[in-house]
């Protein structure tokens, strides 16, 4: 099963996944991460007692925290938090960032979305990226165009995973140098 989180992953550079899919090494991360994982703590502490009604999402229950796996898509990963209503579901991720949210994370939240679509049986129309310490949001449709991307990306990472190739990597100097794996990856500098 591929994780979600290695979709992000993957578009940050391809490079992570195959350092995650083939070696032991125990990255050092940088402070930011530290950072991301209290905010992640923190609004997902705070959502127990949310009503996100600026979301304008009606709903019967929240998923807080939650891991799933599909074996039809062969996907897996735990859903930050998510909105079930008699028809649809609306998958939403925490970021700690300060800007409308990468492709990347769009990507994540449709690999939630597809999740909870499998085992809800509910349709997955739109989702959520929520960021900021006052609960801005980034909010999409779900279309096919994101669907056949994110099962492309899918695609690239199963055959890193089995064909086992140390995958070419565009990333800038910038994703370079805020990287765990900079130290493992000597052809870049």
């Amino acid at each position: 099963m591929i994780n979600i989180n290695l979709v992000r992953q993957y578009l940050f550079c391809p490079r992570i996944v195959y350092f995650n899919l083939f070696t032991n090494i125990k990255p050092v991360y940088p402070k930011q991460v530290s950072f991301g994982v209290e905010y992640h703590f923190l609004q997902e502490k705070l959502s127990k007692n949310r009503k996100f009604k600026k979301l304008n999402i009606q709903y019967n229950e929240v998923i807080l925290d939650k891991f799933f796996e599909s074996e039809k898509y062969g996907i897996q990963g735990k859903v930050d938090i998510a909105f079930i209503s008699k028809d649809e579901v609306v998958p939403m991720e925490f970021k700690n960032i300060l800007k409308k949210p990468s492709f990347s994370y769009i990507m994540q939240v449709v690999g939630y979305g597809l999740l909870l679509e499998e085992n809800y049986n509910k349709d997955f129309k739109r989702g959520f990226v929520i960021y900021g310490n006052n609960l801005k949001f980034y909010s999409f449709f779900m279309d096919d165009r994101l669907k056949s991307k994110f099962f492309n990306i899918i695609s690239e990472i199963k055959n890193i995973e089995n064909n086992g190739l140390f995958p070419n990597s565009s990333a800038s100097d910038n994703k370079c140098l805020q990287c765990e794996y900079l130290n493992f990856c000597d052809d870049r500098f």
